[in-house]
């Protein structure tokens, strides 16, 4: 059984504060943790999981990511767990919208007929 220090990030935005979790080692994976944590919510989303024995230590990100095995926490004395969730860039805005900028907007503006003449 491992006692683990949990917490889950969306950006800057802490989504589950720090929080002591419970869960066997064998035969889990971190995907396992991030769908317990979260209730299932985030489930369809990418995320990256990050691990460390104490807080004065820089974070170590998990190659296998949620696929890793929690066996690892065990062996390597490791405590706490952080998922940090990657936002979706929306890509189904045009590049021009991207792109523009103030005084594009104001002459397109001024091109277009307002009133009638």
């Amino acid at each position: 059984m491992l006692y683990l220090l949990v917490q889950v990030n969306e950006s800057i935005k802490c989504i589950v504060p720090e929080h002591v979790v419970s869960i066997e080692s064998t035969d889990n994976q971190f995907s396992n943790l991030f769908d317990a944590v979260t209730s299932g919510e985030y489930g369809d989303r990418e995320v990256k999981v990050f691990i460390r024995r104490e807080k004065s230590e820089n974070w170590k990100e998990v190659d296998n990511g949620l696929k890793g095995n929690l066996e690892m926490l065990e062996v390597l004395s490791f405590l706490q767990v952080k998922f940090s969730i990657i936002e979706k860039i929306n890509s189904d805005t045009p590049a021009l919208i991207q792109n523009t900028d103030a005084f594009n907007i104001l002459m397109n503006n001024s091109r277009q007929l307002l009133l009638p003449q």
